[in-house]
Formats: structure tokens, sequence, C-alpha cells
């Protein structure tokens, strides 16, 4: 009763975190600032808990895992909430806890989530449609570290854990019905995984499996989607990717991605399709789940670590060059990209 603000981070369900709500809220002084870490449920229901005063102190504010690495908060209001509170709680996160604060509208998995991992699981329906060609490894050095990422997008989901991930696309393919919404059903050897406990890194084993030989020496083994085995980790030659790399080690980023825009092959036409997607989906929820290009910049390059749609823009070469790339790629030009200048710089945080 004596708390300013009251943190709630309980497990990732309606059923868990509502009867937490309604003690709250019996305890809970005027005044006083609710907030949920959920991942992508409802603001609005969960803040129904609530008296009038205690709906226009509640929010959702998403700290991205690990907080020590990831300084990502995704800050979600919902039309109950006090554009004043939030505004004295973005500023709290922001100048006290050091957060990359994004407002977020209160829409299935908000903004980080919602472009991560339509991106993830995309890729990982084409491991399937391309198993017999490489599956999972194939696809990770397809979209490698080259591609703007710290880690490749199936060894993301693999750390998040499979759980995971179908709880927030399962959400995604309910909840939404954009032009993305096939990309968000998940694939059936994901179930299969998880239903026999294989639920990735913290299980010991799910997209990929690490193990340590007799004498010592780490080992990667990879599912196979075809025969459910685990194979040694495969060595792919893709030349196209190790010039990008190059590149990219002598800071000749506009350079890499021309390789990528030139580059023949099955391999490379995968990696622009995926580049586009990601471009274009990124950039089509400004307006329904945030208002500017910045806030999902800024939710990919501090919650994700990766490089934000709005760079790759410029990488390509600007406005007018980036939609000659979207389009070759058959992929949807967002309005924000439709609507920009062709000249000057695309990606702007500030």
């Amino acid at each position: 009763a004596e708390s300013d603000w009251v943190f709630e981070l309980v497990a990732e369900s309606y059923e868990v975190k509502e009867p937490m709500n309604a003690r709250i809220s019996k305890a809970r002084k005027p005044g006083t600032i609710v907030s949920t870490v959920s991942s992508g449920l409802s603001i609005a229901r969960l803040a129904q808990a609530f008296d009038a005063d205690g709906q226009k102190h509640y929010f959702g504010t998403h700290f991205f895992n690990p907080p020590y690495k990831m300084i990502l908060c995704e800050l979600v209001s919902h039309k109950g909430s006090d554009p004043k509170i939030t505004k004295e709680l973005g500023a709290y996160l922001d100048s006290k806890l050091h957060r990359a604060v994004v407002y977020t509208n209160d829409t299935p998995a908000f903004a980080g989530n919602r472009i991560g991992f339509q991106l993830m699981n995309e890729i990982a329906q084409y491991a399937e449609k391309y198993a017999d060609k490489g599956g999972l490894a194939l696809m990770d050095e397809i979209m490698g570290g080259y591609t703007g990422r710290a880690m490749g997008p199936l060894a993301t989901v693999d750390f998040v854990g499979l759980d995971v991930h179908k709880a927030i696309v399962d959400n995604l393919y309910e909840q939404t019905k954009d032009s993305a919404h096939e990309t968000f059903k998940l694939p059936g050897y994901m179930q299969k995984l998880i239903d026999a406990g294989s639920l990735g890194a913290k299980s010991g084993q799910g997209l990929f499996k690490r193990t340590k030989s007799a004498d010592g020496k780490r080992e990667k083994f990879v599912y196979n989607i075809q025969t459910g085995n685990y194979d040694p980790y495969p060595k792919f030659d893709i030349p196209f990717a190790k010039e990008a790399k190059q590149r990219i080690a002598s800071s000749d980023y506009a350079g890499a991605m021309n390789v990528i825009k030139e580059a023949q092959g099955f391999e490379a036409e995968l990696c622009r399709y995926f580049m586009a997607r990601y471009i274009s989906y990124s950039l089509s929820i400004v307006g329904e789940v945030v208002e500017t290009k910045e806030n999902a910049d800024v939710a990919m390059g501090f919650g994700f670590n990766w490089v934000p749609a709005s760079a790759f823009v410029d990488f390509l070469g600007g406005v007018n060059e980036a939609k000659k790339f979207l389009e070759k790629s058959k992929v949807e030009i967002p309005q924000v990209l439709a609507k920009a200048k062709p000249t000057g710089h695309f990606y702007e945080l500030g």
C-alpha cells in the first residue's frame, strides 16, 4: 500500500496475472502506478481489475531479456491510460533506469516481438520448405551476422525457447489479420520438438544441440526436420555471404549491401526476400502499433540487437533504391516508405 510503483512480472498468462492484479487493486493507494512486464498480452484487459484511478495509472513495461544487456523497454499504454502519467513514467524509465524507451499502442506482441517473431517464424517455415537443401542450418547461414544481427534468427529462437516462441506466434496468429498473418503459423516440426520436451538451449536441445566430446571438444548439431535426428552442423560455402562479410569488416556497409543486391543464386534470392520482408514489416506497423518509424527502429536496435529497418533503407542507397529492392522481392512497400522524401537520410534517432 505504501508503494508508488507496483511492478508485476509473474508468468505470462491471464490466469496468473489477473488474480495478482485483483490483489494489487485492493492494496494500492490512489496515484500508484502499476505496470506489467507482459510481452504481448492485452494491457486494457489486465487494467480491468482496477478502479478508474487504477486504470489511469496502469501500463505495460516490457523490459527485454537480459535487461543488463538489452536496454529496451516498451512502454505500453491503453485507452484508459493518463497521457501525463505516460510521459512521466517514460521520463523515469529513460533518466533513472537508463532504458531506450519505445512508446507502443496496446496491440498483440507490441513492437519488438511483432517484428522479430514475424521474421524468425517465417524463416522457420522456410527451413521446413527447404529441409532437403540444408533446412535450419542453411537458413541461419543465409541470415547470419552480415544481414544485421548478432545471432542467427533460428539460433535466437533456440535461445529464447521453443515454448516461448510458440506462445508469441500463436497469439499473433490468433489476434492479428495483417498481410503477414500466415507467417505466424507455427511449423509442425517445432510443435513436435515441444511435445518431446526439446525446448532449446534451456533443455539441452531444440533446433540445435551442443555437446562436448571425451577430449573436451565442443560439437554442434542441428535438428534434421526430415529424419527427426540431430546431424553434425554442416559447413556451407556461400561466396556472396563471404564477400559481404569482408566488406562489413572494412566498414563498407553500402558495398556489402551492393554485393547482396547483385548476387545470383538460390541463397541470394532468399537473403534478399527476408531482408525485404523485414524492412517492409518493420515499417508497416507505423500507425497501428507505434506512431513513428523511429519507435520501430529503437525496438529492433535495442531490443533484438538487429540493424533497424530505416538504416537498411540508407545502406541500400536511399528511399528509391529501397523501394526497388522491395519491389524485386515482391513484398509490400509500406506507406511510411512510399511517402518518404527521396533525398536525405531515412534513418534518424533523436
